[in-house]
């Protein structure tokens, strides 16, 4: 099912049972595994034989890895549809199931559960199909915004990046400015600390944004297209702005940042100008003649091209499967065909392991100890939350924007 069809989840009933069913089988695999002795840490020596134990064997890391995304998938699943009953998008949800999952609780909680789970040597593995799925995801959603028509308003696009990034970026700066002598570390100067945290601030949660603007049916809507177009342009600004500040820590020369986002500018152009009349020119001549798995190798390696030369340049990831989505040429039926299955099964799969992934990363404790870490994060918060709307809202209305739509393009 492709996800332009509204909700991603048509029959939640049918989703809540799945979900129950997987983390059930999760649990049974888990035993069978135990029982057989695959969650061992110590491994006896062969009789005759001295020394270390062997690694994990391949197919004990792949049914390891099986359960992992299994109870991942899961219970991403399930706080997804909960988030969606109180009215938060699933995301939401999917991140909180990374949290229950990872150090902030179960892991703190209940170790070996964890480490039963989720073992260390799964971890790596486990992040790999994270980004794998982020990038097919961003390509999607490339795809669905290269629909949009929004070319006359260029001048007002930039205008609009600018301000949701500038307005937060310098009440960030104000911001960090008392919280220097607590929260920096001994190798940060004044300078980089608070334009770090004035970057940490104007930056956008691209994939976030992205599956809410999915999750809430934005897609092709002119506030889904305007939000997005807006983030991305500000993303990119801020990652350079990022480069810079590590430039600054590391030595007082801002080179390597110029060349990244001249970089940034020509891989854009490139992708542009250059592949996607050439893809266009591919698909139009080959994509009906050559077998589905060609075309699916093809656009894997679109993506994952592109992302990997954007990360290369120091820009994230994320914006080379962006444009991997809006060079390809979905009006193709053939490609388009492939592009729909690879987005069904990276919704089902690895976009929920992605984000709960998020969430798997974070460890709420360990600020426990730490009040005035609590207190500058909720400070930093109000001011996130201000600055975007300061910089974002008044752009819209004065664009023409309803007041409703021009809160929400905030957010």
């Amino acid at each position: 099912m492709s996800v332009t069809d509204g909700s991603l989840l048509p029959k939640p009933g049918r989703g809540l049972a799945v979900a129950g069913g997987l983390v059930a089988a999760a649990a049974i695999l888990l035993g069978v595994a135990s029982a057989l002795g695959w969650l061992d840490n110590d491994h006896q020596p062969a009789p005759g034989t001295t020394g270390p134990a062997t690694s994990t064997s391949p197919a004990a890391l792949m049914w390891r890895l099986l359960i992992a995304v299994a109870v991942v998938c899961a219970l991403a699943t399930v706080f997804g549809r909960l988030a969606k009953l109180i009215g938060q998008p699933a995301v939401v949800g999917e991140i909180i199931a990374g949290l229950v999952l990872g150090p902030s609780l179960l892991a703190t909680l209940a170790p070996r559960l964890f480490d039963a789970i989720i073992p260390t040597e799964v971890l790596p593995n486990l992040n790999l199909l994270a980004q794998a799925g982020l990038a097919i995801f961003m390509f999607t959603v490339g795809a669905e915004f290269g629909r949009g028509k929004l070319g006359r308003d260029r001048g007002a696009i930039a205008g609009a990046s600018l301000a949701i990034m500038a307005v937060p970026f310098a009440l960030g700066v104000l911001a960090a400015l008392p919280l220097y002598s607590t929260l920096a570390g001994p190798a940060a100067g004044r300078l980089p600390f608070v334009i770090f945290v004035g970057t940490a601030l104007a930056i956008t949660a691209f994939p976030v944004l992205a599956r809410i603007v999915q999750d809430f049916e934005l897609v092709g809507t002119r506030l889904g297209s305007l939000a997005m177009l807006c983030a991305a342009v500000a993303d990119v600004l801020a990652w350079c702005a990022l480069a810079i500040v590590l430039a600054m820590i590391k030595s007082p020369d801002i080179t390597t940042s110029l060349v990244a986002l001249t970089l940034t500018v020509l891989v854009g152009a490139l992708a542009v100008f250059v592949l996607k009349p050439a893809a266009r020119l591919l698909a139009d001549r080959y994509a009906g003649h050559v077998p589905s798995a060609i075309l699916v190798l093809a656009v894997l390696a679109l993506i994952f091209g592109l992302a990997a030369a954007t990360d290369a340049i120091g820009v994230h990831a994320i914006f080379g499967g962006f444009l991997a989505g809006l060079v390809l040429p979905k009006d193709n039926p053939a490609v388009a065909r492939v592009a729909g299955q690879l987005s069904g099964l990276n919704q089902a799969i690895l976009v929920p392991v992605f984000f709960a992934s998020i969430g798997l990363k974070t460890d709420v404790n360990a600020a426990g100890s730490h009040p005035e870490v609590f207190a500058a994060g909720a400070l930093l918060l109000v001011v996130a939350v201000a600055g975007k709307f300061l910089g974002a809202t008044p752009v819209a209305l004065t664009g023409g924007l309803p007041i409703r739509s021009a809160i929400g393009s905030a957010y």
